[in-house]
């Protein structure tokens, strides 16, 4: 058995998550671009030899000759590869801290609703409770003589309703540990047992301190960002690769008949054709469309942040209400109608429809912590981290 704290579950998903870990693999990718992009020399040395036999001659009066080329980038493209390698690392690394971020607002999710799963299951055991003591009585009225055996029927299918609700609700709580499971990277086999409870959420701080954070901070932003600069840095790198490309060779030139000369020169590539010009336009649009993605999710992150801020105070509220005003009045409610009831002063429906207000009274307020959860999980979502009242 595995017992397992929101913090724990939190902590695992930062570094067990299954897209948690791709993204680390894929930032040591990153990482490894940097390997060699520096080199001033790009290619190996090429080594030519040759022979020059004379067409009527003997074999002893052959000629040779041997050349070696080294090319070099004696522009700004080794250094700008180095700092395109150097962004491409970043962007990993911003992956890295979106994913962590995504992962751990769905662990923050998957254990909210087994959480609350769980908070329904304790209510519709109390419900049960209450619908057999409601049961008991009934028969004991029938028998008695005192009630019809309709009084029972109804009693006896409220019970099988109850229980019918509980087993679904299991499964529901079931299927939130599985999903949390997936995300931490559990063993199926593994019973899970979760130790934090669902309490009412807090309140929020400054909505605004909120959007200014998330549009400062938020990984999707900051892995937005990065992606611009290695556009930028692609685009250098392409300038710096027009400037021609040098090679350096030296050579030996030698035969029985004739002097034996030494050969020492220089070569250019000759940019005229070949400028990189599909690949610059291309990196140039590219960045632009990273841009006009930066730019347009900030603004949709904004009025995320606000939204997920205001339904999340106005599901406080409505908690607030129920759990001062309603829930009191359905408990004493119940409690009224059982006491006429075992009095003889209401009949059977009167007490099964006061049991139902108070179960549908409670479940509005299970629901109204879940909603509550589930809009601060979006503004935490929105803010791209945790948001402390």
């Amino acid at each position: 058995m595995l017992l397992l704290s929101l913090d724990e579950a939190l902590l695992r998903a930062n570094t067990a998550s299954p897209d948690v870990v791709r993204a680390h693999y894929a930032e040591r990718e990153a990482a490894a671009r940097r390997v060699g992009a520096g080199l001033v020399i790009p290619q190996n040395p090429r080594l030519s030899l040759e022979a020059r036999p004379l067409l009527r001659g003997q074999l002893r009066d052959t000629g040779y000759g041997a050349t070696i080329e080294v090319a070099l980038d004696a522009g700004g493209a080794p250094r700008a590869r180095v700092r395109e390698a150097e962004r491409a690392l970043a962007v990993a690394h911003a992956d890295l801290a979106a994913f962590r971020a995504e992962s751990r607002v769905q662990t923050l999710s998957r254990y909210v609703s087994a959480q609350v799963a769980g908070l329904r299951i304790e209510e519709a055991n109390a419900a049960l409770v209450v619908a057999h003591r409601v049961l008991d009585a009934t028969e004991g009225r029938v028998r008695a003589g005192a009630s019809s055996d309709l009084e029972s029927s109804s009693a006896t299918l409220e019970v099988a309703e109850l229980e019918a609700d509980r087993v679904a609700l299991e499964r529901e709580r079931e299927r939130a540990r599985m999903d949390l499971r997936q995300i931490l990277d559990l063993n199926p086999e593994v019973s899970l047992t979760l130790t934090t409870p669902v309490a009412e959420p807090p309140t929020l701080g400054e909505v605004a301190g909120l959007a200014e954070r998330a549009l400062r901070s938020h990984p999707e932003l900051v892995a937005l960002r990065s992606r611009v600069q290695l556009w930028r840095a692609t685009e250098a790198r392409l300038a710096a690769e027009v400037f021609p490309r040098l090679a350096v060779y030296g050579g030996l030139d030698a035969s029985p008949l004739s002097k034996t000369f030494g050969v020492i020169g220089i070569s250019v590539e000759l940019p005229v054709v070949q400028r990189n010009q599909g690949p610059r336009a291309q990196a140039e649009r590219a960045r632009e469309s990273a841009q006009a993605e930066l730019d347009l999710d900030a603004r949709a992150l904004s009025r995320t942040v606000m939204q997920a801020a205001a339904a999340y105070e106005a599901s406080r509220q409505e908690l607030e209400r129920l759990s001062a005003h309603a829930l009191p009045a359905a408990e004493r409610t119940l409690a009224l109608a059982e006491a006429g009831y075992e009095a003889g002063r209401f009949d059977v429906f009167r007490l099964l429809l006061a049991a139902r207000d108070s179960l549908r009274v409670r479940a509005s307020r299970i629901n109204a912590i879940e909603a509550a959860w589930l809009f601060r999980i979006e503004l935490e979502r929105a803010v791209g981290g945790e948001v402390k009242p």
